[in-house]
């Protein structure tokens, strides 16, 4: 049993050493961040540490009992600077009122079937070759599984493990609402503003629920920082140095984005568009040099180098399900028609032609064409994404009512359409081969609506006195929504599984999770590589023996 007390300590411990470790970034690669992205550049250089740190050792209490203390003697390090002395109450309260998101008994509905297994596999050992043959669900790695696997701690254990996703839910909204008011004190009543507002309400009232974000709202959430960067350099007159700072914090998103899934590599189109936008000052005195030869830059491809490595070392592909990238000549590697199996299947999930209780008999002719439009309007569209956009509407009015006074007035142009245009590319994109909410349609079906209307309402502002006080109404309510609605659902598992955070916070963990260690156990002592603990490299007929001794 885990006391609300020791979960909360432990919950800060690794948020100030996430800090610590985002300073620590900061000096390394010579940029300048405010504090939100001091926690988000923390999440990445801690991530890529542990990819690179479990290809040696693995993650157990000794590995990350030293990893966190090294994050928290940076902590307290910044803490003795004035400037962040300011900023220490602000990361304290959100990240309060924000850890009730935790206290859960139900976790993911993929949790134990891949989550949590792939954690434990980094927990008990060194890198794994091959590990995509145990099950689907290996194949497809996250960031996040490395990021949670440095959470498992002395006398907490586990407790900690399915936490990743509320780091990137605080330090985004710490950024955001840094955003919001440092427009605020110089006065840039512009649609920066209003979109980053509406960000903060998304992500608090839509994302409420910790339960459900995965491998993907962490990304989604992200975008909306990326569409925010991008907006606010194309809107102002950049000169070469802040040029550069716009870029890195660009390329740092990115990276943080691309890291969470390997689908999100699509949005490194942007890297490109922002280099377009911004051709003149590239090829002034061959600046471009600087740029692509800059430490963000480099510290950008080895992350991705590393996480296509990890891909790569799970399945034999590049990218997957990409069959084009997979080498099947290594032992390890997953054959090209399982690779196209599988891309298949996930399209199928993903326009509703199969779910835990059915699946379409003719998959071909389903998804032939636009066959598959009727039957995903029926099981998705209704009442999924319908229920979604009536949020989105309801977030719209709410703000337009607080906010807004209509009026006729000339629209100021705003250099937002070549954006705009490749996030309109994103969601035609995302209809026709993976319709889900949560293969990208959250985020890019919200921008689609924030953008415009965000740049419509900034010249129709209600700037009276009372401006301030109502954008901060409007915040404080998304954070009692999100504080309501996790109230809410706690008192549910409270009656459905007799789940009391103030007795066991601990979610519910049953028997059956410890089957991937057991197979990997077996696939250890059949290779018996000189009896230690090595490169473990599981090959096909190891597998099929091991699956039918189960």
């Amino acid at each position: 049993m885990i006391n609300l007390p020791l979960l909360f300590f432990g919950y800060l411990v690794i948020l100030f050493s996430i800090v610590g470790f985002g300073y620590l970034s900061t000096k390394l690669l010579s940029v300048r961040l405010s504090i939100g992205e001091l926690g988000l550049s923390g999440i990445l250089f801690m991530t890529i540490l542990s990819y690179v740190t479990n290809l040696f050792v693995s993650h157990d209490y000794i590995h990350n009992t030293i990893f966190l203390i090294i994050g928290l003697f940076y902590f307290f390090l910044i803490s003795k600077k004035k400037f962040f002395r300011k900023k220490i109450k602000l990361i304290l309260l959100v990240s309060s009122v924000l850890f009730i998101g935790i206290l859960m008994h139900k976790t993911h509905d993929d949790f134990f079937y891949y989550h949590f297994p792939y954690t434990i596999s980094l927990i008990e050992f060194k890198k794994i070759f091959g590990v995509g043959n145990l099950e689907h669900g290996f194949r497809t790695p996250s960031s996040i599984f490395y990021l949670n696997s440095l959470f498992y701690l002395p006398i907490l254990e586990k407790s900690l493990i399915n936490s990743g996703a509320i780091y990137f839910l605080i330090f985004s909204n710490i950024f955001l609402i840094q955003k919001v008011f440092n427009q605020l004190k110089n006065k840039k009543f512009d649609f920066i503003l209003i979109l980053s507002l509406f960000s903060i309400l998304f992500i608090n009232t839509i994302f409420y629920r910790l339960a459900e974000h995965g491998t993907d709202r962490s990304a989604l959430i992200l975008i909306f920082i990326l569409a925010i960067y991008y907006l606010e350099s194309t809107n102002r007159k950049l000169n070469k140095i802040n040029f550069k700072h716009s870029y890195q914090k660009i390329l740092l998103t990115i990276a943080l984005i691309v890291s969470l899934k390997s689908f999100y590599l699509i949005y490194t189109i942007f890297i490109f568009i922002l280099f377009f936008e911004f051709r003149k000052i590239l090829f002034t005195e061959n600046f471009y040099k600087k740029i692509l030869f800059d430490r963000v830059s480099y510290y950008f491809l080895i992350g991705t180098v590393i996480f296509i490595f990890t891909i790569f070392s799970n399945t034999g592909c590049l990218i997957y399900p990409a069959s084009f990238s997979c080498l099947e000549s290594f032992s390890w590697s997953i054959p090209k028609t399982e690779v196209i199996g599988m891309k298949t299947w996930y399209e199928l999930w993903s326009k509703a032609g199969a779910s835990p209780t059915y699946r379409i008999e003719d998959v071909e002719l389903y998804l032939s064409g636009l066959n598959w439009v009727p039957n995903w309007l029926q099981n998705h569209f209704f009442n999924k994404i319908s229920d979604f956009l009536l949020s989105l509407i309801l977030i719209l009015l709410i703000s337009s009512i607080f906010i807004v006074r209509f009026k006729k007035v000339k629209l100021s142009r705003k250099n937002f359409y070549l954006f705009y245009a490749v996030v309109l590319i994103l969601l035609l994109e995302w209809f026709l081969n993976h319709p889900a909410l949560r293969y990208g349609g959250f985020t890019l079906i919200a921008l689609s609506l924030f953008i415009p209307l965000s740049v419509f309402f900034e010249s129709r502002l209600n700037l009276n006195n009372k401006f301030k006080k109502k954008i901060i109404t409007l915040i404080l309510i998304s954070f009692l929504v999100f504080s309501l609605k996790n109230i809410d659902r706690i008192f549910k598992e409270s009656d459905k599984y007799n789940y009391n955070p103030l007795i066991n916070a601990h979610y519910f963990i049953n028997d059956e999770t410890y089957h991937f260690n057991e197979l990997l156990l077996k696939a250890e002592k059949k290779r018996n590589i000189d009896g230690k603990k090595f490169y473990i490299v599981l090959n096909r007929n190891l597998i099929n023996e091991i699956n039918s001794n189960k």
